[in-house]
C-alpha cells in the first residue's frame, strides 16, 4: 500500500523527543505513513552537478536513492530536525538540498502538504526558530503547503555525557543555575503543550488528503 504521509527525523538520538513528535503528527492522521531516521542512512549534501536537470533522478550514488521513490509518492512530508552551534543540523539539511533534484521542469513536490519540526533547549534556544524557518522554507520553495509549524522543548546534552557536573563549558548552570544533573531536568515531549499541537497538524493533514 503507498505510503501517503513520509516522516523525517534529523535526530541521530534514539527515540528522540524529535522522533516522537514527527511520529505524533503522523500517527494522528489516520493515513499510511512511513518513518525515516536520517542517522540510518547515508545522504550527502547536493553537488550541485544538474545530474538531475532532464529527469529529476539524482546521480549520487547514496541512499538518497532509496529515498526517493518514496518521496515522490507521498502526498504530505513531515520534517524533524533540531539546531546544534544556532543552525540545522547537518542531516536534515542534506535532505533538503536533495530534493533539488526533484525541481527542475516539474516541480514534483507541489501541492504537498508539509509540516516543520524542531526541537531545541527552550523557546528561546539559539537558532531554533531559524532551523523551523529553514525546513518551511525549503517546503514553500518546492511548491509544498505547510500545515504546521511545530516548536518544542529538547533536552540539554551536557545532562547526558557524563561529564554535565564538572565540564568547566557545562550548559546546565547557564540553563538551570547549578551543576546538578537529575531525572527532573529531562524533559519529554509528550507532556509539552506542542504534543497537542503535533495531533492537530496530523489531524489536519488526514482531513486535507481524505478530502482529495
Amino acid at each position: 500500500m503507498t505510503v501517503q504521509v513520509l516522516g523525517i527525523s534529523g535526530s541521530p538520538v534514539h527515540n528522540s523527543n524529535t522522533d516522537r513528535l514527527v511520529r505524533a503528527v503522523l500517527d494522528a492522521t489516520g493515513l499510511d505513513t512511513d518513518f525515516i531516521k536520517l542517522s540510518d542512512f547515508t545522504i550527502r549534501p547536493c553537488r550541485a552537478c544538474l545530474g538531475c536537470a532532464a529527469d529529476n533522478i539524482c546521480r549520487q550514488g547514496d541512499d538518497f536513492a532509496a529515498l526517493a521513490p518514496k518521496i515522490r509518492a507521498a502526498r504530505a512530508l513531515v520534517v524533524g530536525g533540531y539546531p546544534p552551534y544556532g543552525m540545522l543540523d547537518g542531516f536534515t539539511k542534506a535532505f533538503l538540498e536533495r530534493l533539488y533534484s526533484m525541481r527542475h521542469q516539474n516541480m514534483l513536490n507541489k501541492g504537498k502538504l508539509g509540516v516543520a519540526v524542531t526541537t531545541g533547549m527552550g523557546g528561546d534556544a539559539p537558532g531554533l526558530q531559524e532551523a523551523n524557518d529553514q525546513i518551511a522554507r525549503v517546503m514553500e520553495m518546492e511548491g509544498m503547503k505547510v500545515v504546521g509549524r511545530l516548536q518544542a522543548r529538547g533536552n540539554l546534552t551536557c545532562l547526558v555525557c557524563g561529564q554535565g557536573e564538572t565540564c568547566p563549558i557545562s550548559a546546565v548552570p547557564h540553563f538551570f543555575g547549578d551543576r546538578e544533573i537529575c531525572e527532573d531536568r529531562l524533559t519529554r515531549v509528550e507532556q509539552q503543550p506542542v504534543w497537542q499541537e503535533a495531533l492537530a497538524a496530523g489531524r489536519e493533514i488526514g482531513r486535507r488528503l481524505k478530502q482529495g
